[in-house]
């Protein structure tokens, strides 16, 4: 158990490099594909997904020292959050990108929380071990614990650290627990003075026209 915390571990380490580059102005990679890794690192090998993720954030950091990026300077940059987007759910992210920003950020199970805050290596004993798990875990803020005040902190957190312009919070089609927090979460970023969307969608193209519509009015509002 101790040798598994510490390959995810890594893991963990090696997607948040990725994420890091993301809060580049000279943005690397695009919300789609760093959508797609984080989808995939659900289901690979945890020792080779460490190190294919470690190798894309080295060519990711050397195409931001070369100036190289994946959208125009000036493109709005968007963070989203709400209901994790599992495979092979792209359809909010190819929207957005298609409409003219850029997804920079995503604060759900499928982004910063499924690899902040690493698991203590330091637990030799089974029991400590699964505490250790535990407590890791714990410190989630999903939807499904309550009160749940620490996900509003985050993305608050995280819209200063990726320099986001605006934030879309999208909850799956009859996921109440997403649903329930829509409303404290767009209050509290309005009176940060955050930009925001409210969305709710499923994983068929039925809306897509409806959302592209939506989106596409929301990122000429932010120009």
């Amino acid at each position: 158990l101790g040798n598994a915390i510490r390959i995810v571990n890594e893991k963990r380490k090696a997607l948040k490099r990725v994420y890091d580059a993301r809060k580049s102005e000279c943005l690397p990679i695009s919300g789609r594909d760093a959508l797609l890794m984080i989808q995939i690192s659900f289901f690979d090998d945890p020792e080779r997904c460490a190190k294919m993720c470690n190798r894309l954030a080295d060519e990711l950091e050397q195409r931001i020292k070369d100036g190289v990026s994946v959208v125009p300077e000036g493109t709005k940059r968007i963070l989203v959050t709400g209901t994790p987007l599992a495979v092979p759910n792209w359809k909010l992210h190819n929207i957005i990108e298609t409409s003219g920003a850029a997804v920079v950020c995503e604060e759900m199970c499928t982004g910063t929380r499924y690899f902040e805050n690493l698991v203590d290596e330091t637990k030799t004993t089974l029991d400590e071990q699964f505490m250790a798990l535990s407590e890791r875990y714990m410190k989630n803020n999903c939807a499904c614990f309550t009160p749940n005040t620490g996900r509003i902190d985050d993305i608050l957190r995280l819209v200063k650290e990726y320099k986001a312009d605006g934030v879309i919070d999208c909850s799956l089609k009859f996921c109440c627990l997403y649903d329930t927090e829509k409303y404290n979460v767009s209050r509290a970023l309005k009176e940060a003075g955050v930009p925001v969307l409210s969305l709710e969608t499923d994983y068929t193209d039925t809306d897509a026209e409806q959302l592209r519509t939506r989106i596409g009015a929301f990122i000429e509002m932010l120009q």
